[in-house]
């Protein structure tokens, strides 16, 4: 086998392992937010919503650390917005066929820079009560399984929608990866989403008081 040939056989080897591996890190994860969902329903644990300042189970390295506060502001300029539109296209092309097979039209939201999907049935509205939440975000389109979403949930998956105008279809691996092992509660991505949706319904998003886990306070 003549190297032009190896070189490339390699890669796709490469490429199908790591498909392979994050469809695995998608199961575990799932089954994780599963299991987290039956104990809150049990009262075991507080609503994933309320989890900003609690320290993480298990420490978070620096990359998750960082990722945890991370709250892209939505693109200020046209070609800022055009970009990220076209970098996450792949994930909204997903979304929208996600939101028309439950039986909703995706409609533009301009106060979130995003098309919201609300009352959503259909294979989209059974995922979300099996892992015990009201929403979702894919690429630029909002899954909401309620007619009229709270607004703290919608500011949630708008975080999610600038995280995807970022990270384009890698958001995909980076969120399946951290959720096998951090679970949902603690994932880093969800942590940053809480974050900005109270920073948005607080209306500040330059200046908030956090706690820490230990009592003391900063501003960010």
């Amino acid at each position: 086998m003549s190297r032009a040939t190896g070189v490339p056989g390699v890669v796709v080897t490469l490429l199908r392992l790591v498909g392979w591996a994050t469809i695995v890190a998608g199961i575990v994860g799932v089954v994780r937010q599963r299991a987290e969902a039956q104990r809150v329903r049990r009262g075991e644990l507080p609503p994933a919503a309320r989890i900003v300042d609690d320290a993480p189970q298990h420490p978070y390295g620096a990359l998750s650390q960082r990722l945890a506060t991370w709250v892209p502001e939505r693109p200020r300029t046209p070609a800022g917005r055009l970009l990220g539109f076209v970098w996450a296209a792949p994930l909204t092309l997903v979304g929208a066929g996600v939101a028309l097979a439950s039986g909703r039209v995706p409609r533009w939201d301009p106060a979130l820079g995003c098309l919201v999907a609300r009352d959503v049935g259909g294979p989209s509205g059974v995922a979300l009560r099996s892992v015990g939440a009201q929403a979702n975000a894919i690429g630029h389109v909002v899954l909401a399984g309620a007619a009229v979403p709270p607004a703290g949930l919608l500011a949630h998956e708008a975080v999610h929608v600038r995280q995807a105008e970022r990270l384009g279809p890698l958001l995909v691996l980076a969120y399946l990866w951290l959720g096998a092992r951090h679970g949902y509660r603690d994932h880093p991505l969800e942590r940053a989403a809480r974050l900005g949706a109270r920073r948005a319904v607080r209306g500040s998003w330059n200046t908030i008081p956090i706690r820490r886990s230990c009592g003391a306070t900063w501003t960010l």
